[in-house]
């Protein structure tokens, strides 16, 4: 079953989740939005990104990965290839974006980022989120795939000797995909990537969702 999958190591490839049709029309688009950049933290604000946020939603619902108030908060197009290449060590996703107004200066991890307002979640919230990373292109082992550390997702905020360890402990899986493949995670899942050894190219679009509403004072900048 898909949902104990997920439980229990915190991340899950649903293969072939979208049609090689379905992507080509997002690859067209993405085409347009990202105009060479490597990365883009706000195309969530164009509406094929919020209808495919719908479809997701719809997927992940019926997957009973996340409860049926979950909304879209935010979703980010990567590309990396041999000319846009970088790697990312171990670590945590723990930053939200939120509405400038609702922001506690004391509260940590805050910034200001291309695509708005961050502050790191509270730990309650922090579970309950998932975040979903829909392959537009094949990713393989030259293509700097993500690496995840299964079952490290429900320890709490991790330093970096206690990432180590429990990354030595627990081993390094590597996410590797199709095109129309849906990895989904928890963001505090321990993971990190490599730098591409290819000429191909890896486009991702990283959502993440969470409660419409939650009791932190937290308001999202956007959510679809």
């Amino acid at each position: 079953m898909p949902a104990a999958h997920f439980a229990e190591n915190g991340f899950i490839l649903l293969q072939n989740a979208l049609t090689r049709e379905r992507v080509a029309e997002l690859v067209a688009c993405c085409s347009v939005s990202q105009e060479g950049k490597a990365g883009d933290r706000e195309v969530l604000v164009d509406e094929w990104c919020r209808s495919l946020a719908t479809q997701l939603r719809s997927l992940l619902v019926a997957q009973s990965l996340i409860p049926e108030d979950y909304v879209a908060i935010q979703c980010t197009l990567f590309e990396k290839s041999a000319s846009r290449n970088w790697l990312v060590g171990l670590h945590q996703d723990l930053s939200v974006p939120v509405l400038p107004g609702c922001v506690d200066l004391s509260w940590s991890g805050f910034s200001l980022k291309a695509g708005g307002t961050f502050v790191h979640a509270p730990a309650a919230l922090l579970e309950k989120l998932v975040a979903v990373r829909v392959h537009l292109d094949r990713c393989e082992d030259d293509d700097g795939p993500l690496c995840v550390v299964p079952g490290s997702h429900g320890l709490g905020r991790l330093n970096v000797a206690q990432s180590l360890s429990i990354r030595e402990r627990n081993g390094l899986v590597r996410c590797l995909a199709d095109i129309g493949d849906v990895l989904v995670m928890r963001p505090t899942l321990l993971h990190s990537s490599s730098k591409s050894r290819g000429s191909s190219r890896r486009r991702v679009l990283h959502f993440l969702f969470a409660p419409k509403f939650n009791s932190d004072g937290l308001i999202w900048n956007l959510a679809v």
